[in-house]
């Protein structure tokens, strides 16, 4: 679950309380039918309604209305057209009455408004029945234990605006700029970290995100995070068997794909609803928050539209984002605890010993 019914009903009755004795200013996604809204903005109207209910609220609370003068319902319609096609079309421009060179800003401060809203949308299961269901959830998928998600970095393609670009070089050859997240079987993203430049080893920013700091003191107990080859075995991430050699690493291997495939299907979908995440524009190392910003906002957003059950962007059949190697990570500083070094063998051993193990 992508968050807490609890936080969910706060914010429902938030924002009717909050509404309850005013008038609603003018919807401008009320002069679309909601086929042609799906088209322009790869989202329903019950989902774009609760958006904009819900970051006007936000923006009448930290005064962010008053750094323009377009209203909020205005500034949602455009970050949302530029979020799903990676440029604000005229059509939105002049529906809103929005001066071009305002378009930057306007997205800005969207952006900052969803971004901040990531501890209410994107969380982390953080009790031990919460915990419990989620593995049991990814046990049930692939017969996998006490797993918790599935980790791996989304990439988002740059042009460095300095003479410095193999700072943005990741490990598939192109530019960019990247967050760590970690979904769920169902594709509910569950953590985001900071932006950064996309030849960060991916182990490294494990090594310093908030989540790995939560695991290395056994906030989450002795559950794992599945990862790919370019991650550390042990210290709670669980890697694939290479070489697989004996049949029950096989089908080891074969139930982690599927969990990975998992982490495929939902960066692809986030890259087919968002396609501002296709390009970024220019970027530069100093200057990473705002393009953070938007990389956080499309992750609630995607959050808030499984949650309204919004239909998949993704076709079926349709190729997925080829997943990130990651440089091989070594530090020979750390050694492992003994049952850390141990535990994916025991994991082989109790699950997968014997054929049709999983699920």
């Amino acid at each position: 679950m992508a968050f807490a019914p609890a936080v969910w009903l706060a914010v429902q009755e938030g924002l009717s309380g909050d509404n309850s004795s005013e008038t609603k200013p003018e919807n401008y996604f009320d002069d679309f039918e909601d086929e042609e809204l799906f088209k322009m903005f790869h989202l329903t109207r019950p989902c774009i309604n609760f958006i904009t209910d819900y970051v006007s609220h936000q923006m009448t609370k930290t005064h962010d209305t008053k750094q323009t003068s377009h209203s909020p319902c205005g500034m949602v319609m455009t970050a949302l057209d530029y979020y799903a096609n990676g440029i604000v079309s005229t059509k939105v421009q002049n529906k809103v009455g929005l001066n071009p060179l305002e378009t930057p800003e306007v997205i800005y401060i969207v952006s900052k408004v969803l971004s901040g809203m990531v501890s209410d949308f994107v969380t982390f299961p953080r009790t031990r029945d919460s915990r419990a269901n989620v593995a049991n959830d990814i046990k049930n998928f692939c017969g996998m234990p006490n797993v918790l998600g599935v980790v791996a970095c989304l990439h988002a393609r740059v042009r460095p605006a300095h003479l410095q670009p193999e700072l943005f070089r990741n490990t598939l050859g192109f530019l960019s700029v990247m967050i760590q997240i970690i979904c769920d079987c169902e594709g509910n993203i569950l953590s985001v970290e900071e932006c950064c430049v996309g030849s960060t080893p991916q182990q490294n920013i494990w090594n310093t995100s908030v989540i790995g700091s939560q695991f290395k003191r056994g906030v989450h107990g002795t559950n794992w995070i599945i990862a790919g080859s370019g991650y550390k075995q042990g210290c709670h991430l669980l890697t694939p068997v290479s070489p697989a050699n004996s049949e029950p690493e096989k089908r080891f291997n074969s139930a982690h794909a599927k969990v990975l495939r998992m982490m495929q299907e939902t960066i692809t979908s986030l890259k087919k609803r968002f396609l501002c995440l296709k390009f970024f524009g220019y970027a530069q190392q100093d200057g990473l928050d705002k393009k953070g910003d938007v990389m956080n906002a499309c992750c609630v957003l995607h959050n808030i539209a499984k949650k309204f059950s919004v239909p998949s962007v993704v076709e079926p059949g349709e190729n997925l984002e080829t997943m990130h190697p990651g440089a091989q990570f070594r530090d020979l500083s750390i050694e492992l605890p003994l049952e850390m070094a141990k535990a994916r063998d025991d994991i082989i051993a109790g699950y997968f010993s014997v054929s049709g193990a999983t699920v």
